[in-house]
């Protein structure tokens, strides 16, 4: 069986240091296991893979939110350094560093986030055109 897993893109050092690691996403079973399995067997892949999938999306808001978090106060600390008496420019220059690293951090979530979506989609199509299973679960036609 052949299993795609994806692991989180490496993040930033800003957003590993203070949000941690992006959260691993699931793996999803190819169009083609989909297809070999039983309809029992298929029916309750996709409904794992769909259950796993929303667990996953509720700990990227989380993962995200953090690095929304980090970037609000980054912001805040680039506003309050130059406005300060001495703007320091190398403090300057490591929080839009970090700055830059918590957005391609964000960034990365959103890209492995389509990913898993697309997967996700092909395993349901592949269980909707079958003729033996429930399509129940299936878009309308």
């Amino acid at each position: 069986m052949s299993l795609l897993l994806l692991a989180g893109s490496a993040g930033s050092a800003a957003a590993d240091n203070m949000c941690g690691d992006e959260p691993i996403a699931p793996a999803i079973a190819s169009p083609a296991d989909e297809q070999a399995k039983s309809p029992a067997d298929a029916a309750a892949a996709k409904h794992s893979a769909f259950q796993d999938i929303r667990r996953w999306q509720t700990e990227l808001k989380t993962y995200r939110d953090c690095i929304n978090a980090s970037t609000e106060a980054d912001n805040r600390k680039i506003g309050e350094t130059q406005r300060g008496d001495k703007p320091d420019p190398d403090k300057i220059k490591k929080i839009q560093a970090d700055l830059a690293s918590l957005n391609q951090a964000y960034g990365n979530s959103t890209d492995d986030e389509e990913k898993v979506v697309n997967e996700f989609n092909a395993l349901s199509v592949a269980y909707c055109t079958r003729s033996d299973v429930d399509k129940a679960s299936c878009p309308k036609r």
